[in-house]
């Protein structure tokens, strides 16, 4: 009996450990897109058992306790509860659905908000973490991206277009649990890289080593492997003011936090190693560019250990329904902190009820960090350089080296993407929109374009067709031949233009080109001083024209990269004017009375912005823009009276801009030029102040100046704009709904015509009829026009009111004006 009853005891100790041990493993996602959710809590009920999620959404409990279920909270999301069956090992995936989460009160009876301290340490160590205080640090970096369609209404599948794919539709379950919402997958990409930093100056610079780009629309990934990498993935938090979507977002441990936060201490709890504090964290005023979530901080050194902040919808971005940033930090050895971890998901809502939105993923990755040892100024000259062999590896290498396997979802996703890109009527309609914003369309190693110059109606030359081709990467990436031709029904002329460019060096970015060209111009309306205002450019072609001339030239061009940020140009080119409305002018000493000139003209530039980045499209360079160092740029023109050039002359222009980011209150951008034309000249050849009659507003030009009413031969102007970016308008809560902004300009011109230059301009023509000719302003009185407005109406237009402030006393002078113009903002 003994010996049985021993028998029984040792048995049920033996089988103790077996009853008590529980394993649960499993990963908690979004519901709606899928995602990892990280920092989830994962709790036995009825114990005090518990665990908290990896960054990859991943959990592994252990417990001696048992325990019939287990629930997963976190905030932002609805809570939920699974039933635990027996065994001991079980693997519960969870997918949360967000919640309708609103700020809750909290009242402090006495005393300070305890999270107010942590805050203010946490503050008073920023530049410690800061990685910005590193002089020069390296590292290994893999980043994918995918965007999706989400959102797909009802409508959105009954179109005719979409009916095509609705087999690919009704397969798309697969991606997501059945809990989930279906989406479209259009894009993934797949990036290793090595990034560089340096400090003083502050230099960056991404290599990309390999990648792997494929979505609906991707013919040829060089372009778009430039932005794919984690150069563009940047969200320091130790920054007072992150930028994103250009708009200027306040961090929660920003030098002036009091001021846009509430916090509330949730708990206090270990990662890893380290013991830390829970902090949510709230905007003060819910309209504001601020983050709502969670942040992690280290209870010794008051650093950052991990973040999980929104953007929510009820901040004014437009389209924008949902910013999400989660970041996991890792210390260096001096002490900085750079992210090793960040997921980033940008929720785009629906334009209308009948459309679709998109849901954009970015994950980073980093490793192999190296601190130290910068490298010289020369080897940023490029920010972003693409290895020659990037997309030469097949999917065996990236399975062998991707740092973090796809989930069954992703894979499903590049699958999808493979699918959807050979559908016929997908392709067509990728094609066609890639045509409207280029103005190109690719037909094997040609482009055919651009599309604004293939139908025009004016008062010259009546109905005009033109059309143009130009070469491609395909054809080669060191030669670009351009032509276009167009005939005018009217006037029964042809005009026409070519050029070939030689690209001498990409990474340092030297080019030669020569060029010819014959084509009506306006004076003061010049195609080539308005490249960059397309809309304004094209506009201007239809109508009536204001001082028209049929211009002849020819020229060669040369720019070269010397160094990152400054660039040389120089050119020389000459060109035939002949007037195609009553224009006389007077040679000095001479009685006669001419109409047509030829000038020849050499002209050499430089260009210095000290972080402006570029990326190189096929065969030509595209600039994405300085972060905040304004760019300058000095150029010299001098006319020669040899190869048949009539005039001696000499042109000095200066110029500055900049775009300044002042936080709460918005982003400002100014441009100032201050310019002198030395010698005597026909009035064309000075600078004939660019006004603007048409309904459309334009950066470019004084919006209540007349064409062709005020010329200079040296002047000084000043052109300021204001985005508000809903700091006024959001305390009207009518406005805030609707989400306009409101925007402020001025605008400054002084200037003046030497006597000399005044003196060219007769006053009768030959026949004895009098002649039109130019304004001048008075060197003691401006031109000053000022301006409100605002933008985001119905998310696309804007409406701006100018008032004109001076030079009011000419009968064909509007002191009012209002111009419309359309734009994509967020």
């Amino acid at each position: 009996m003994k010996t049985l009853f021993l028998f029984l005891i040792l048995a049920l100790v033996a089988s103790l450990p077996s009853f008590g041990q529980l394993v649960v493993k499993g990963k908690i996602t979004d519901a709606e897109t899928g995602d990892p959710i990280p920092f989830a809590s994962v709790l036995l009920q009825g114990t005090s058992t518990g665990i908290s999620t990896d960054f990859e959404g991943n959990y592994l409990l252990e417990s001696n306790n048992r325990a019939d279920s287990l629930e997963v909270t976190y905030i932002g999301y609805n809570s939920q509860t699974k039933v635990i069956g027996p065994g001991k090992e079980h693997t519960i995936n969870f997918q949360l659905r967000p919640s309708d989460y609103e700020m809750e009160a909290f009242v402090f009876e006495a005393g300070e908000n305890p999270a107010f301290e942590i805050i203010r340490k946490a503050v008073a160590k920023r530049k410690d973490f800061d990685k910005r205080k590193l002089d020069a640090y390296q590292t290994k970096n893999y980043t994918k991206i995918e965007i999706d369609i989400d959102h797909v209404s009802e409508a959105f599948t009954k179109r005719k277009a979409v009916k095509k794919v609705t087999a690919v539709l009704d397969s798309i379950k697969q991606l997501t649990n059945d809990e989930g919402e279906k989406i479209l997958p259009v894009f993934f990409s797949e990036t290793l890289s090595s990034f560089y930093f340096r400090n003083n100056p502050e230099l960056k610079k991404e290599v990309v080593e390999k990648s792997k780009v494929t979505g609906v629309g991707i013919t040829d990934g060089a372009t778009v492997s430039q932005i794919t990498g984690s150069a563009f993935q940047e969200y320091n938090f130790y920054r007072n003011w992150l930028n994103i979507l250009e708009k200027e977002f306040v961090s929660p441990i920003a030098d002036g936090w009091k001021g846009f936060y509430d916090y509330d201490l949730l708990d206090s709890t270990k990662i890893g190693q380290d013991s830390v504090y829970v902090l949510q964290v709230y905007p003060l005023r819910t309209q504001d560019l601020a983050f709502t979530g969670t942040i992690w901080i280290n209870k010794n050194t008051y650093a950052l250990k991990q973040v999980d902040l929104t953007i929510p919808k009820a901040a004014n971005l437009n389209f924008i329904e949902r910013i999400k940033i989660q970041q996991e930090l890792t210390p260096t050895d001096p002490g900085a902190l750079i992210p090793s971890k960040t997921r980033v998901q940008v929720k785009i809502g629906q334009i209308t009820p009948k459309t679709a939105g998109l849901l954009a993923k970015f994950y980073t990755s980093v490793d192999s960090i190296q601190t130290g040892n910068p490298k010289p100024t020369s080897f940023f000259n490029q920010a972003v350089v693409l290895q020659p062999d990037f997309d030469a590896e097949g999917e065996d290498f990236w399975n062998k080296n991707r740092r973090d396997p796809l989930s069954e979802e992703e894979l499903a996703v590049l699958q999808m993407v493979d699918t959807l890109k050979k559908i016929p009527v997908i392709r067509f309609y990728s094609e066609s929109l890639k045509f409207l914003a280029s103005g190109y369309l690719p037909i094997g190693k040609l482009d055919v374009g651009p599309w604004p110059g293939f139908f025009n109606y004016n008062n010259v030359e009546g109905i005009r067709i033109g059309a143009g081709l130009r070469t491609n990467l395909k054809f080669s990436d060191k030669w670009k031949i351009e032509g276009y031709a167009a005939y005018g029904f009217l006037d029964r002329r042809l005009k026409y233009s070519g050029a070939i460019t030689k690209i001498l060096d990409r990474e340092r970015w030297t080019t030669v080109k020569i060029s010819t060209q014959k084509e009506i111009d306006q004076v003061g309306l010049e195609m080539e001083s308005l490249e960059g205002n397309s809309i304004f450019l094209a506009a201007s072609r239809f109508g009536t024209f204001r001082k028209p001339f049929i211009s002849t030239n020819y020229r060669m061009d040369l720019k070269r990269e010397l160094f990152k940020g400054f660039t040389l140009m120089g050119s020389i080119k000459s060109n035939h004017f002949d007037p195609l409305f009553d224009f006389y002018y007077l040679d000095e000493g001479a009685s006669e009375l001419k109409s047509t000139f030829k000038t020849t003209e050499g002209k050499i530039g430089l260009r210095y912005g000290r972080d402006e980045t570029f990326i190189i499209n096929d065969n030509d360079r595209i600039s994405l823009g300085p972060a905040k160092w304004p760019i300058f740029a000095i150029n010299y023109s001098k006319g020669f009276q040899w190869l048949r050039g009539e005039y001696n002359y000499s042109k000095l222009k200066v110029s500055i801009s900049q775009k300044l980011n002042m936080g709460m209150l918005g982003i400002s951008r100014y441009e100032a030029a201050a310019g002198k034309v030395y010698g005597n000249v026909p009035y064309p050849i000075l600078e004939n102040h660019l006004g603007n009659e048409t309904l459309f507003y334009t950066s470019a030009a004084f919006n209540t100046m007349n064409f062709n009413e005020f010329t200079s031969d040296q002047y000084f102007s000043f052109r300021y704009r204001h985005f508000f970016e809903g700091f006024l308008l959001n305390k009207i809560p009518l406005i805030r709904k609707l989400k306009w902004r409101a925007v402020a300009n001025a605008n400054l011109l002084f200037g003046s015509v030497s006597e000399a230059n005044l003196s060219r301009v007769p006053v009768m023509d030959p026949d004895g009829f009098p002649l039109q000719t130019f304004g001048s302003l008075d060197p003691e009185t401006p031109f000053l026009e000022l301006g409100y407005g605002v933008e985001n109406i119905f998310k696309f237009f804007r409406v701006d009111f100018f008032h004109r402030m001076s030079y009011l006393d000419k009968p064909s002078v509007k002191p009012f004006a209002v111009k419309v113009s359309a734009q994509i903002i967020f």
